[in-house]
């Protein structure tokens, strides 16, 4: 075993903002996710031009009907900014948040060895060839794996048991024949 790591203890907002730019990443490289990126870009632009009006009329007296649009505006305007981000494939944070509430942040090991990576999850082992693996992504805390049949392995960097973050991003380069990608 070359390489081991880990994952335990609790989700973090950053570990969750990374986990969505790989989403986002890999979304783009699909034929869905590029048809996407045009009304997402509609989409996120809406969102800005409603935050920078709202902005703009903060200490403006408000008529009560445009008080009520603002009682529509201040919940949607998140949510369109979410949603554009999303389709656009900047950052698929909410699909991250959902995914790793849903109870997919469960203990997970993953060994390394010159061969194959294994995973152990829910009391089951899985091997996969470095063939297997399409892109690797590295952020400031964590490593993502996507590797065929849209799994996506998540290697937090505090949680190598075994080898150094440094030296794996080294041998991921080697192995899977693909240059890792900076987040």
């Amino acid at each position: 075993m070359l390489f081991s790591v880990e994952r335990r203890g609790p989700l973090s907002l950053g570990l969750a903002w990374e986990y969505g730019r790989a989403l986002g990443r890999s979304r783009r490289k699909t034929a869905l996710g590029k048809l996407l990126l045009f009304p997402g870009a509609y989409v996120l632009f809406m969102g800005v031009v409603f935050t920078v009006g709202m902005i703009a009329t903060i200490g403006e007296p408000l008529t009560e009907r445009e008080a009520l649009g603002m009682v529509v505006m201040v919940p949607l305007t998140p949510a369109l900014l979410l949603w554009g981000m999303s389709w656009c494939g900047i950052c698929r944070l909410p699909t991250a948040l959902v995914r790793l509430l849903k109870g997919r942040w469960d203990q997970e090991a993953s060994s390394f060895y010159p061969n194959h990576i294994t995973r152990f999850k829910d009391s089951a082992y899985t091997d996969y060839p470095y063939q297997a693996v399409q892109d690797v992504y590295e952020g400031r805390a964590a490593f993502f794996l996507r590797m065929e049949g849209r799994q996506l392995l998540f290697l937090p960097k505090a949680c190598f048991v075994r080898g150094e973050p440094g030296a794996f991003r080294r041998f991921m380069d080697e192995k899977s024949g693909k240059p890792v990608i900076k987040l």
